[in-house]
């Protein structure tokens, strides 16, 4: 499926309703670059407590002795991920061409969705955790037997799936009133569903990282460039870039059958859980 595929965008003030739409590739970037200080913003408010938390994870490594459990510490990145909603939220409503007030909607978002944002926290990092012990193991099981690739090779797949899955998560949770287990499903068939457009935002990931690399071998500053990128310019960079791409298969799988249905806005009700998608479109 088509990375840019399916215009979700509203038209602006005066242009013509059969004016015939830009292409998709430049649309991104003709809003990015005009949400460009704005996307900067988002990403401060982001950035900050992100790099509080780095901190404590790098004091609390120092202090304490390296051992079996010393991988505890990657729990404290939980605390980053209600924030996650925030610069979601934002980016969400830039990538549709909506209005969003930078630092009360970030704030709101942050409030309104920390618990579910805490929660995929926890999973997410027990997930990676017991993938990453897994691959590992049975990678160097490999020249033992044959056997061990199945299961490796099961590991490899669920791992890409599930940082598939990651893309539409976080713009679940601001958008829908559903349970995290339904948001998970969900995501995990947009993750299949949007394999090529889940590709290619990996593979740009991978640029980036590629270029930082890069800059580490070239430039004897590196690490104040990277850090000054990160602050202003990364988080919201691709905040924007996964939901321009994944928002318009929530768009048509989700949020536009629940308008059809004249439910655009249904209470969450536990006897009908596993119904058709609860649909919020904003955080109030």
């Amino acid at each position: 499926m088509g990375f840019f595929k399916r215009n979700y965008d509203k038209p602006g003030p005066g242009v013509s309703k059969d004016e015939p739409q830009k292409n998709a590739f430049l649309r991104f970037w003709e809003i990015y670059f005009r949400k460009f200080f704005s996307l900067s913003k988002v990403n401060m408010l982001f950035a900050i407590p992100t790099i509080i938390c780095l901190v404590l994870i790098t004091f609390i490594q120092s202090i304490l002795p390296n051992g079996p459990f010393s991988f505890l510490t990657n729990y404290l990145l939980v605390l980053i991920f209600p924030f996650l909603g925030g610069l979601t939220y934002v980016c969400r409503n830039y990538a549709r061409e909506e209005h969003a007030f930078i630092f009360s909607d970030f704030v709101d978002a942050v409030k309104a969705n920390w618990k579910q944002f805490l929660g995929n926290g926890f999973i997410s990092v027990t997930l990676y955790t017991l993938l990453y012990i897994a691959i590992n193991y049975y990678q160097s099981q490999l020249s033992n037997s044959w056997f061990f690739y199945i299961p490796f090779a099961l590991c490899v797949i669920l791992a890409i799936l599930a940082i598939f899955a990651e893309f539409y998560i976080p713009v679940m949770i601001v958008t829908f009133n559903l349970k995290l287990r339904q948001i998970y499903k969900n995501a995990f068939i947009f993750a299949i569903m949007g394999l090529w457009r889940n590709i290619l935002i990996l593979f740009i990931f991978g640029v980036v990282w590629f270029i930082f690399e890069f800059i580490s071998y070239w430039i004897v500053i590196h690490l104040l460039v990277s850090a000054i990128v990160s602050f202003f310019f990364l988080f919201s960079f691709f905040g924007f870039l996964i939901n321009f791409a994944v928002y318009p298969l929530i768009d048509q799988f989700m949020v536009q059958p629940a308008k059809n249905q004249n439910k655009p806005q249904i209470e969450k009700n536990e006897s009908e859980e596993d119904n058709e998608p609860t649909f919020r479109d904003s955080l109030y």
